[in-house]
């Protein structure tokens, strides 16, 4: 995969924040700052590292034909390794220092350290589009992705309706997984499946060899694995799903160009992927074919599902922040009413009506695909 050039550095984390807005001292006149957290853990490294390239891209979009209103979009990153401390302190920092006052975490560990921290500064942020399948409960928590329990439901049935019905459950280890591991035993469950066996493996997959002897003893019809694409693609390269006649999946947050490097095409070759947005190659959608064309522009990176998602929620804070700034003095309540307002209409995926893939409950976009041998995704 192409590397991800932000001027001569090389973008080796990953988007923790979408976005952070105010009226910054730092930045010229009335500019609009974009905060933004990376996390350069191993678990959201690839996912994050998609998404924060399409978020950026629009950005450069919106600057390169005049900003939001005639005001540029001025884009602050701070690093960080995803854990709770360090989330916090550079939240906290973006808020305070850089004035920044919106965020959406990627990752579920980023999502939960920064909700609830006691800061008056980060109880007032609002989170917008968080990168994670974590549901909240709390108004100021503005999601536009479907959840874990949508997408694990949508594989489950999907498998159900092939008549399977003994499924295993691998799952990275550590805690960013459990809430999408809830999920599926949820979701098999609910089918009146049966969940046949669990095991763990390592982020990162270096011990999937033996994941994968204790997966094949047990031989069941399918298996979901949650963790990253190199997860995924070590434990397929691992497991001869295809030779034991096993059925192969996981969730969206896998970047299937990258598992196609990591486990080769053959091994790949009929992987089944949920998704949360329209494929990157359907150009036929409107929004796809103008994410394609500002990746081609703007970036040395191939699309993909993540930087379309990434993409998508930079377009959907910017058409509510026109509204909210008809010429005058930026203000936080402005930006706060703003989203919550129109976040009913950004949470409906704009392709999902036109696609005929929304999800049961008519707001969130589920689709199933099937990696092929060439690299594309088959629906």
């Amino acid at each position: 995969m192409k590397s991800l050039m932000f001027g001569s550095a090389r973008w080796l984390g990953m988007m923790v924040t979408v976005l952070g807005i105010h009226a910054n001292a730092v930045a010229a006149g009335n500019d609009i700052v974009v905060g933004q957290l990376l996390d350069q853990s191993p678990a959201w490294l690839e996912a994050g590292r998609d998404y924060a390239a399409g978020a950026k891209t629009y950005f450069d979009v919106v600057n390169s034909t005049g900003g939001v209103n005639g005001r540029r979009i001025v884009y602050l990153t701070r690093d960080t390794n995803g854990t709770a401390a360090e989330l916090k302190q550079a939240a906290a920092a973006l808020l305070v220092d850089s004035r920044a006052d919106l965020f959406g975490p990627i990752g579920d560990t980023a999502a939960g350290a920064l909700i609830d921290l006691g800061s008056p500064e980060l109880n007032a942020a609002i989170v917008f589009a968080p990168l994670t399948g974590l549901k909240s409960p709390k108004a100021s928590v503005l999601t536009l992705r479907a959840g874990y329990e949508d997408e694990a439901l949508e594989l489950v049935r999907h498998f159900k309706g092939l008549g399977l019905t003994s499924f295993c459950l691998v799952t990275a280890a550590g805690e960013t997984q459990s809430a999408a591991a809830r999920a599926v035993r949820g979701a098999v469950a609910s089918t009146n499946r049966t969940l046949a066996y669990e095991t763990s493996i390592a982020a990162g997959g270096g011990d999937a060899k033996a994941a994968a002897s204790l997966v094949s003893s047990r031989r069941p019809q399918a298996v979901i694995v949650l963790g990253d694409t190199s997860v995924l693609g070590s434990f397929a390269r691992e497991f001869p799903f295809k030779q034991l006649g096993i059925l192969l999946g996981s969730l969206s947050l896998v970047n299937h160009t990258a598992l196609m490097e990591i486990s080769g095409p053959q091994v790949a070759k009929g992987i089944v992927l949920t998704q949360v947005v329209p494929s990157p190659q359907r150009l036929g959608v409107p929004i796809v074919l103008e994410h394609v064309k500002a990746m081609t522009k703007f970036r040395d990176e191939p699309p993909s599902h993540l930087t379309l998602e990434g993409y998508m929620a930079a377009k959907a804070l910017v058409e509510s922040l026109r509204g909210a700034l008809p010429g005058r003095a930026l203000r936080r309540e402005d930006v706060a009413a703003a989203l919550i307002r129109n976040h009913s209409r950004t949470a409906v995926n704009p392709a999902a009506t036109d696609m005929g893939m929304a999800n049961a409950a008519g707001t969130r976009l589920v689709d199933l695909t099937m990696v092929r041998g060439d690299g594309t995704l088959m629906r």
